[in-house]
């Protein structure tokens, strides 16, 4: 990696060392959740729910109140128009074209963050939360995020899934520049899913129609 490639024009050791510095604060933070002070976070929460049928929720949330790179709301929203993009076959695919985003503030913290992440008191403070939220079916059994280059806020991208409810969520921090780890989600073959069955069933359907028309039409020919 040569300089002009890191984030912010950060040099390799700068940002190897920016990289561990951060990884295991947030690694002390998640553990030991008594030592975090206040209720804000120097990155983005992002909230990756597996469900059925290959379905996929992905839930990124900004702190305006307790983020000290997150001033106002404007900031907040500018931050989840583009957090991370879809790693596809060497390319980087934005989510809005994948999906159109639904954008939510609220004050719930605990639904949107682990829950070691969470310091002891934080359902007796306010929050300032905004979530974007894009929802698709994946047509591939893995699915990768990246952090693009020269993005200023980190990614705490963590998983749930949906069929394993009592499964402690699996998490990783993303770095500018950073790739997750392929994460498999509950993929269905195309043979094996409904909207296939019903297509496949109105073609023989048809089929059976038109070759049972034609045999009719043909023995009143005779």
């Amino acid at each position: 990696m040569t300089s002009s490639e890191c984030p912010n024009d950060e040099s390799p050791m700068h940002h190897a060392l920016r990289s561990f510095v951060i990884r295991i604060s947030t690694f002390v933070f998640l553990t030991h959740p008594l030592c975090a002070l206040g209720h804000g976070a120097e990155f983005l929460s992002a909230k990756l729910t597996l469900r059925p049928d290959a379905e996929v929720l992905l839930e990124i949330t900004a702190d305006f109140g307790g983020n000290p790179l997150i001033s106002d709301e404007a900031v907040a929203r500018e931050a989840l128009t583009d957090p991370v993009r879809l790693s596809a076959e060497g390319t980087l695919v934005a989510l809005s074209d994948v999906a159109a985003p639904s954008i939510s503030q609220h004050q719930n913290w605990a639904e949107f963050a682990p829950a070691s992440y969470l310091p002891p008191d934080t359902e007796g403070q306010e929050h300032r939360l905004i979530t974007a939220a894009w929802r698709w079916r994946s047509e591939t059994p893995e699915i990768v995020f990246e952090v693009p280059k020269g993005k200023l806020h980190d990614v705490l991208l963590w998983t749930r899934d949906e069929t394993r409810p009592d499964a402690p969520p699996r998490w990783m921090l993303l770095l500018a520049g950073d790739k997750s780890k392929a994460i498999s989600v509950h993929w269905t073959p195309w043979w094996r899913r409904w909207q296939t069955v019903m297509a496949s069933s109105f073609l023989v359907l048809a089929l059976g129609y038109f070759v049972s028309r034609n045999f009719t039409l043909r023995q009143r020919t005779l």
